[in-house]
């Protein structure tokens, strides 16, 4: 049994994040899940965790809120297919600082939409 603080909500939403002991290069990718204090994201690429990065996300209006976060965890995924195999890793990022109207007005914008 999970003791968490906040409930995790299986959400897909594409964002931007920067991985702050480097150079300034954007990636992106799509989260798994997010919390009031944390999110899975699938990445291509294996950060260690303590790493610290940003994380954008921009809402309808154009509004781009900003997160950042730790990684705590992260797990491997190799995909195997018809197309090309592929590895990814989930990484479990707890969010630093958090603003609660920040995740109100994500989970709020993003719940029940698809891309």
């Amino acid at each position: 049994m999970e003791n968490r603080l906040y409930e995790r909500i299986s959400l897909p939403i594409k964002l931007t994040y920067e991985v702050n002991a480097r150079p300034k290069i954007v990636n992106e990718t799509v989260s798994k899940d997010i919390s009031g204090n944390g999110i899975c994201l699938s990445l291509k690429e294996k950060l260690l965790p303590k790493t610290i990065l940003d994380m954008y996300i921009t809402l309808s209006d154009n509004n781009t809120l900003k997160l950042s976060g730790m990684v705590i965890w992260n797990r491997r995924i190799d995909i195997t297919g018809d197309a090309l195999p592929a590895t990814y890793y989930d990484t479990g990022i707890e969010l630093l600082n958090a603003d609660p109207i920040n995740i109100n007005k994500i989970i709020t914008h993003f719940y029940g939409k698809s891309f």
